[in-house]
């Protein structure tokens, strides 16, 4: 994105802004202390002038006072001599002391004046120098705070993108795992499908072959009964040709005289052939199928 690059450039670009507005605060701090110090280096020639003007008005006294002290010794020997002259004299010295003192007095004026106009200057200067200072340190101030929005605006702004992409890669990641977990259940739910139609196919076979088990068991059965069936038939058909073979023979070996009780003995004899092939029991054949041993019906139990 554009506005990240040029963010970016802005963020690298301060650190430079920043050198030079701090070299910049290091020059004007330098030039300060120069001028402070040109400034205590002119009160200090001030001084020391104002010293050696004092040092040679004393000086200018002192000789004033031994010229005056000559004059007066002067005055003194010439005071015998004239004493107009010594009044001239005395008269052009007080004279000449009150140029002295005149010129001495506008001097120190003067001087006074000027070091009146020189502090003035320096107070003036030294109250631009603070303003100066002062709207330099308000425009500093100022930039800093401008910076500092612009670095929290930025810093807003990504936060914010940031915020938005890990939102976005959260809704991602919940859709995602969202999508996972229905693909999970729908396989859960496919398998467990797949697992009810094995188990109901398997259940289904395992009746089928219960009942396959119990057909074959019943029609076992059922032969077998059949079998035993046929087996007493054929016993009691057997048993009742053995007799009827052995009445033949009876008959044979008995008197003709006899023959109508012969008949009615072979009537009697021949009775319990017609139950020679009963009718089978359907208990018999049926029971097989009702029997709680056979594989079907132990798993109707185990439903």
């Amino acid at each position: 994105m554009m506005w990240k690059r040029q963010s970016a450039d802005g963020i690298q670009q301060l650190p430079e802004e920043r050198k030079a507005l701090a070299e910049r605060y290091t020059i004007d701090a330098e030039e300060s202390q120069r001028r402070e110090q040109r400034l205590a280096a002119a009160v200090a020639r001030e001084a020391e002038e104002q010293a050696r003007r004092d040092a040679e008005a004393e000086l200018e006294r002192k000789a004033a006072e031994e010229q005056a002290r000559r004059a007066a010794e002067a005055e003194e020997r010439a005071r015998r001599a004239a004493e107009a002259e010594r009044e001239r004299r005395a008269a052009e010295e007080q004279a000449r002391r009150a140029a002295e003192e005149e010129a001495r007095r506008a001097a120190e004026a003067e001087e006074e004046a000027r070091l009146a106009a020189e502090a003035e200057e320096a107070r003036r200067a030294a109250e631009a120098e603070l303003e100066r200072r002062a709207a330099e340190e308000r425009a500093r101030r100022a930039a800093e705070e401008e910076a500092r929005r612009a670095a929290e605006a930025e810093e807003e702004a990504r936060l914010a993108a940031e915020a938005e992409a890990a939102r976005r890669a959260a809704e991602a990641e919940l859709e995602r795992r969202a999508a996972e977990e229905q693909a999970r259940r729908a396989a859960e739910e496919e398998a467990r499908r797949a697992a009810e139609a094995e188990e109901e196919a398997r259940l289904v076979a395992e009746a089928e072959e219960a009942r396959r088990l119990a057909e074959e068991q019943a029609r076992r059965a059922a032969e077998a009964e059949q079998a035993r069936l046929l087996a007493v038939a054929e016993e009691q058909a057997r048993n009742a040709l053995d007799g009827e073979m052995e009445r033949e023979a009876a008959a044979e070996q008995a008197p003709s005289a006899d023959q109508p009780g012969l008949d009615n003995a072979s009537a009697e004899q021949t009775e319990p052939v017609a139950t020679l092939d009963p009718e089978p029991e359907p208990a018999l054949v049926s029971e097989p199928a009702g029997n709680p041993e056979l594989p079907i019906y132990r798993w109707f139990d185990r439903g």
